[in-house]
């Protein structure tokens, strides 16, 4: 009896567990520039693979609306290439009936299925700004954001670059620009190319964390022990440069559970930097 007892009492404790890290959580960023004034707000979704959180991704929508974003970024692998496409097709008609401007760059796993060009229909006719190498400009009050995105890197080295110097051409330093691009291991490149901000995602949190050891165990080309797993980075001891990776929204990968490591929406604050009068 007591044998039983304390199999149930486990059973519950790992099942209590397993529930919390499948919860959506809400991670806020506040990154500072003089290019702006007041404050724009921006939501980063990754890695989605075509899961759902709530009927009619009701949860996920609801974190977006009590934030109320300027605009929706989307970092890749939003569609899946063996999960159906009708969770994400429902998240982009609930985001374009809200009229949140939606900008969506591909993953590697939107392209696995051979649907890729399927699926970037399906997002244009849904209301997403689809960027393949090419940038938009975003206005919130007197403030004009330049946001660029590129493809996975699938599409071959040859093209991928050519996408980022592209958009590296469409930016000016006078407004604050952003980079969506799905692989934050390709930083290196990212940063010679003056973004202000780049926004990525692909690893998932590292699946797996343990608190105050590390932010995550292993990465998918990046290896064990990532450099760039989640968060926010300011790489190459230039300020100016800061990546943040998105945990993603999946709630498990292929059967694999999330530990210490729950899908996350990223809330991105863009805030006026003070200035400092000499006395």
């Amino acid at each position: 009896m007591i044998k039983l007892k304390k199999t149930l009492i486990t059973t519950a404790a790992i099942a209590a567990f397993v529930i919390r890290s499948r919860r959506l959580s809400v991670v806020k960023y506040e990154i500072f520039s003089d290019k702006v004034r007041g404050k724009v707000r921006l939501a980063l979704m990754a890695d989605l693979h075509s899961h759902t959180h709530g009927k009619n991704q009701r949860k996920l929508i609801a974190a977006i609306e009590a934030h109320n974003p300027d605009a929706v970024l989307m970092a890749g692998d939003i569609a899946d290439h063996i999960t159906p496409h009708r969770n994400t097709k429902i998240l982009l008609r609930e985001l374009a009936a809200k009229k949140y401007p939606v900008y969506y760059v591909s993953g590697n796993h939107e392209y696995k299925g051979g649907e890729i060009e399927e699926i970037k229909r399906f997002f244009r006719r849904l209301g997403a700004n689809v960027l393949e190498g090419c940038c938009r400009e975003i206005i919130v009050g007197d403030n004009r954001l330049t946001v660029c995105g590129v493809d996975d890197v699938v599409i071959g080295a040859k093209a991928f670059h050519g996408q980022l110097q592209n958009c590296a051409s469409r930016t000016n330093r006078q407004d604050f620009s952003v980079l969506l691009a799905h692989r934050p291991e390709k930083m290196n490149l990212y940063a010679k190319l003056h973004f202000d901000l780049i926004l990525s995602g692909h690893v998932h949190g590292g699946q797996v964390r343990i608190p105050r050891i590390t932010n995550g165990i292993y990465a998918i080309h990046q290896g064990f022990f990532p450099k760039y797993v989640g968060g926010l980075y300011h790489v190459g001891g230039n300020a100016r440069c800061k990546l943040i990776v998105s945990r993603g929204l999946s709630k498990s990968w292929r059967g694999v559970p999330r530990v210490f490591n729950p899908p996350e929406l990223v809330i991105i604050d863009i805030v006026q930097k003070r200035r400092i009068t000499p006395l």
